[in-house]
């Protein structure tokens, strides 16, 4: 008997279970897989991280293990203009505003801080079904060695990711095409042209729109390469990602940056479920973080920000939750309410700039014109760091503005 079960370990997961043992419940952690592991993502891990992992304590290690830390972001529309904005104009800070670190590293760190607290930790245990008492969510089935248990606990935590068991259980949809990226992931080495304060990079290419392909510096000279489009769109127009990829590559305006570029490994693709339809995230019984709550940004397929995030919250419920001796969804349901407080207008704001991508004119003229206007580019540097600023981008008055530039 568990106070929490938390079903998957990456950040979210092990962020939740982390803060959790340090709350002093009893909690267990599992996971399919052993760790280290890979997963397959763009490996860029955003300022929204900053936070979590201040309060677990992990920036001496994050520093220690390798990375690089990234500075800003270098857009480029369809017609090929370009432009390089930083995420502060705070350029005095040690710290990055962001970090590239391979996932079977960073997910490490955060694995080892849940152990380090005091969660029991199962690795290579799937979690194969919830227990269910009437519509009450009251513990997992957990195959591991070879042997099926059941493990009771009054809260499970669903932080397994975008094809998670807890959600299909659950009996909520997991795949709206609408809602859903499609992601190919490749690692190069020998890339040229990257900024030395590593700048990742979003390329809006004529040829793969509504998609959008990446360039993300590594440490020793690697470098993430890929692509994302909306599920709908890949099914609707019999898109071929891996053909398109190398179309990308080959592409006249990064073709020369490859040229002495070596790819290492297979190209491995995953789905993400998008943050502009997220699921429900709580009940009776239960919460869902991370992708499993489907809050991955629709504009740059970030997810780890509001893995960690939203773990932080299921960790601060769970705690009341056990305090309150009520694991009910009208007790619950306040988790979702603080967790989209924090995220909603980003994720709104993200769906809009996703929806822009459709409309390449306009897409193609806000960067051409950030790339002239250093009061525009000033403006959507502050809007990394600023809600505030960050909400006039929802105004089509600020479009307006920028066409009359």
């Amino acid at each position: 008997m568990y106070d929490v079960i938390v079903v998957g370990a990456g950040p979210g997961g092990a962020a939740a279970a982390a803060f959790m043992a340090r709350d002093g419940l009893k909690v267990l952690l599992l996971d399919k897989d052993t760790f280290p592991r890979d997963k397959i993502c763009g490996d860029a891990i955003g300022g929204k991280c900053a936070g979590p992992l201040e309060r677990l304590g992990l920036f001496p290690a994050m520093q220690a293990v390798e990375q690089v830390g990234s500075w800003g972001v270098t857009f480029s529309g369809p017609y090929g203009d370009k432009v390089s904005i930083p995420f502060t104009k705070n350029t005095e800070r040690i710290i990055p505003p962001g970090f590239i670190c391979a996932r079977e590293v960073f997910d490490q760190l955060v694995f080892e801080k849940a152990v380090e607290a005091g969660a029991d930790v199962w690795t290579e245990a799937a979690a194969e079904g919830l227990l269910l008492e009437g519509k009450k969510v009251v513990g997992v089935r957990v195959k591991r060695e070879g042997e099926v248990q059941d493990i009771h606990a009054p809260l499970v935590v669903g932080a397994d990711g975008a094809y998670s068991v807890v959600v299909r259980d659950l009996g909520i949809t997991q795949l709206d095409e609408q809602h859903y990226c499609a992601g190919l992931r490749a690692y190069y080495h020998g890339i040229t042209g990257f900024r030395t304060d590593n700048y990742i990079e979003l390329h809006y290419v004529d040829d793969i729109i509504p998609g959008y392909f990446w360039m993300f510096p590594m440490a020793n000279g690697g470098a993430n390469v890929g692509l994302g489009m909306l599920s709908a769109a890949v099914k609707k127009n019999n898109v071929k990602l891996k053909a398109l990829l190398d179309q990308c590559v080959a592409h006249p305006r990064f073709r020369h940056r490859f040229a002495g570029a070596e790819r290492r490994g297979p190209v491995k693709g995953w789905g993400l479920p998008l943050g502009s339809k997220p699921r429900p995230m709580a009940g009776d019984g239960w919460m869902l973080v991370g992708d499993a709550a489907s809050l991955v940004d629709p504009f740059t397929g970030e997810g780890i920000g509001n893995a960690m995030v939203s773990g932080e919250q299921a960790a601060r419920w769970a705690a009341k939750a056990h305090a309150a001796g009520d694991f009910s969804a009208a007790f619950l349901h306040t988790y979702e309410t603080e967790v989209l407080g924090l995220i909603k207008d980003e994720l709104r704001l993200s769906y809009m700039l996703q929806k822009l991508g459709n409309w390449k004119w306009l897409l193609n003229t806000v960067i051409r014109k950030a790339s002239r206007s250093d009061e525009l580019a000033d403006t959507i540097s502050c809007m990394f760091d600023d809600l505030g600023e960050r909400r006039r981008l929802l105004n089509p008055a600020f479009y307006l503005r920028v066409l009359a530039a």
